[in-house]
C-alpha cells in the first residue's frame, strides 16, 4: 500500500501585508494612492503591489530624467501633475442617485435662505412652488431648513448685561476656551477705540496683556490697531465748513420732514425734469451719507431755491457766491473722503493694503494744498465751475484734514518697517531688518528664482507655496502674524448690519442659538461642505 500524502501550506498573499502608502513616496517616485493601489502621476500606470521596490524601479526605468527637478520647481510638477489626475477622475465621477440630488437641493436653498436673511417660513412658500411644478419636474421633491455648515463665524454671543471690558474679556475667554485656542496664536486686537476696548485700566486690551503676561507671552508682540475706517471718518470731522452743513441739512429736513412738503417738491422736480427725484438724509452712523448728501443737494440747488421761496422761506445763501464756493469745496472734498472710504473696505483686504491707501491720500492732500495756495482747483471740479477769487482758505482746509491724518494712524505706521519686510521682502535692506530675520531675508533675496517668483504671483499664494517653515521659520512667522492683521472693524460692522436684518419682527421668535447659526452661514465666505451632510444623512 502506498501511503499518499497530501501536504498543505499557506500561499502567502500580498492583501496580508497590511502595506501602507507612504507619502514619502509621492515626493521620490511620483506616485499616488488611489483606491489602495500605487498610480504614476506621470504615466498614469497602475502598479498591483503597494511596495517600494515596484515604484522605485518603475520611476528609474521610465522616469529617471525628472530626478533633474529641485527644490520648488520638483514640487510645482507634483502639483501640476496632482490636479491633472483629479481633473480626469472628477471628468468620469457622476451622482449615483437621485435622491441625493434631491437632499443636496435641500440643503443649497436652506443656506440661500440663511444667507439672504429671509424668514425661515419662506422655506415653506419656496417648497410650495416646487411642488407646484413637480408635474413638470416629477423627480423633484426637497425638504427645506436643515442643518448647515457649522464653519465660517467663529464666535457670537449674546450679552444681556454691561459691556465694560472685564464683562467683554470674560467672553474672549469663553471662546478661547470653547474653541481651543492659545493665546501665543493671538497676534492682533482690531477695536473702535472706545474706552471699553483699549482703556488703560479697565480696557479689553490691558486684560489681554495682563492674560498674555499670565501664560509668560510677550505682550508687546501683540498688535492693537484702532479700526483705519473709523479713524478715517474721525479725520473728516476736522474740515470746518458747518456754515454749509448746518444750512444743508436744514433745508433737506423743512422739506423731507413734512408729508406735504416732500410731495410737493417731489412733483416739482418730475416737471422740471430733474436728472434726480429727491433729496437724500444724512446720518451720522453712516459715513457715506454725507458727500452723497451735498452732491444731491447741489445739483438740486436750483430746484431747492425755488422751492424754498415758494414756501416762503428762502434761503439766501443759495444766492451767495461765496456760500455756493464753500459747497462746491465740500461736494468734492467728501468725494475723495468716500472714495478712500470705499478703498478701505472690504474682506480679505491686506492691512499693507489699507495702510498703502491711506499714505496715498496723505501725498494727495499735500499735492492740493499746495495747488489750492496757488489758486489751482483743477482736482476740484465742482469748486473750479463756480471760478473762486481765493481758493487759500480751502487750501487751509486741506491741512487739516492733513494734520488729522498725521496724527492718527499711529499704531499702524508704527510697524511701517515690518510690513516692509511683509510686503516687499526683496527690496529691504537686510541691516534694517530684526536680527532673527537677516540671514533667512538674506538668502530669500539671493534667490533669483524665487523672486520672479514673487514678481509673477499674489503675495499670499507667493508666501504659501514657496515660503516653508523649514527653511527660513522665522521669517514664515513673521509672514504670518501681518497676513493675518485685520486693521479694520469692518467684518464686525457687516455682521451688525446683517444681524439687524436677521433679528427682525419677520424673525422675532428666533432663539439666540438659532440667531447664531443664521449668522455663521450669512456671513461666513467659506462655502458649505453640503455633500458631507449628504453622507451622514445616508447613514441616519
Amino acid at each position: 500500500h502506498w501511503l499518499l500524502l497530501k501536504l498543505s501550506y499557506n500561499k502567502r498573499k500580498v492583501d496580508n501585508e497590511c502595506r501602507v502608502f507612504q507619502e514619502i513616496w509621492t515626493e521620490e517616485y511620483f506616485f499616488v494612492e488611489v483606491r489602495g493601489k500605487p498610480v504614476c502621476l506621470v504615466c498614469g500606470e497602475s502598479l498591483a503591489v503597494l511596495k517600494k521596490a515596484n515604484l522605485e524601479r518603475h520611476y528609474n526605468t521610465k522616469h529617471a530624467r525628472l530626478s533633474e527637478l529641485q527644490g520648488q520647481v520638483h514640487r510645482d510638477k507634483i502639483n501640476t501633475l496632482r490636479r491633472s489626475l483629479c481633473a480626469q477622475q472628477a471628468a468620469f465621477t457622476r451622482p449615483n442617485l437621485d435622491r441625493d440630488n434631491v437632499v443636496l437641493a435641500s440643503y443649497v436653498v436652506s443656506e440661500l435662505i440663511a444667507k439672504e436673511l429671509k424668514p425661515h417660513s419662506d422655506g415653506e412658500f419656496v417648497k410650495e412652488c416646487l411642488v407646484a411644478t413637480a408635474e413638470l419636474l416629477p423627480f423633484l421633491c426637497v425638504g427645506l431648513l436643515r442643518s448647515l455648515n457649522n464653519g465660517g463665524l467663529a464666535f457670537t454671543a449674546s450679552h444681556a448685561g454691561t459691556t465694560k471690558g472685564e464683562d467683554l474679556f470674560g467672553q474672549v475667554m469663553s471662546a478661547m476656551n470653547q474653541f481651543e485656542l492659545p493665546f501665543e496664536k493671538l497676534s492682533n486686537l482690531a477695536t473702535d477705540g472706545a474706552p471699553a476696548m483699549v482703556g488703560g485700566q479697565r480696557g479689553l486690551t490691558t486684560f489681554i496683556r495682563r492674560e498674555l503676561s499670565h501664560q509668560n507671552i510677550d505682550p508687546s508682540e501683540l498688535i492693537v490697531c484702532h479700526c483705519i475706517i473709523h479713524q478715517e471718518n474721525l479725520c473728516a470731522h476736522s474740515l470746518n465748513l458747518s456754515n454749509v452743513m448746518s444750512t444743508v441739512v436744514s433745508t433737506i429736513n423743512f422739506i423731507k420732514s413734512r408729508g406735504l412738503n416732500s410731495r410737493q417738491f417731489k412733483e416739482l422736480l418730475s416737471e422740471l425734469e430733474s436728472e434726480y427725484g429727491d433729496l437724500v438724509y444724512h446720518w451720522e452712523i453712516r459715513w457715506l451719507s454725507r458727500g452723497e448728501m451735498v452732491a444731491r443737494f447741489h445739483k438740486l440747488r436750483e430746484e431747492v431755491k425755488q422751492f424754498m421761496d415758494m414756501k416762503g422761506k428762502p434761503v439766501n445763501e443759495l444766492s451767495d457766491g461765496k456760500w455756493l464756493c464753500d459747497l462746491a469745496f465740500m461736494v468734492d472734498i467728501t468725494k475723495h473722503l468716500s472714495e478712500l472710504n470705499v478703498k478701505l473696505q472690504g474682506p480679505n483686504q491686506l492691512v499693507s493694503a489699507r495702510v498703502s491707501n491711506v499714505k496715498s491720500f496723505e501725498a494727495k492732500l499735500k499735492l492740493w494744498q499746495m495747488q489750492l495756495v496757488k489758486g489751482n482747483s483743477v482736482h476740484f471740479p465742482t469748486l473750479q465751475e463756480q471760478k473762486p477769487a481765493v481758493t487759500s482758505e480751502y487750501a487751509a482746509e486741506c491741512a487739516k484734514l492733513l494734520h488729522a491724518f498725521g496724527e492718527r494712524f499711529q499704531d499702524m505706521k508704527s510697524k511701517v518697517k515690518e510690513l516692509n519686510i511683509f510686503t516687499t521682502p526683496f527690496n529691504v535692506e537686510p541691516a534694517d531688518v530684526p536680527d532673527n530675520l537677516q540671514h533667512e531675508i538674506i538668502e530669500l533675496q539671493s534667490n533669483d528664482e524665487l523672486k520672479a517668483k514673487y514678481n509673477n504671483l499674489p503675495l499670499l499664494e507667493f508666501y504659501k507655496l514657496y515660503l516653508h517653515a523649514e527653511e527660513c521659520p522665522g521669517f514664515r512667522r513673521h509672514a504670518l502674524r501681518f497676513a493675518s492683521l485685520f486693521g479694520t472693524t469692518y467684518c464686525c460692522e457687516q455682521f451688525f448690519s446683517k444681524l439687524t436684518l436677521a433679528k427682525s419682527w419677520f424673525c422675532s421668535t428666533l432663539t439666540d442659538q438659532n440667531l447664531e447659526n443664521q449668522q455663521r452661514v450669512a456671513s461666513s465666505s467659506s462655502p458649505s461642505n453640503i455633500g458631507e451632510f449628504n453622507s451622514e444623512n445616508e447613514s441616519f
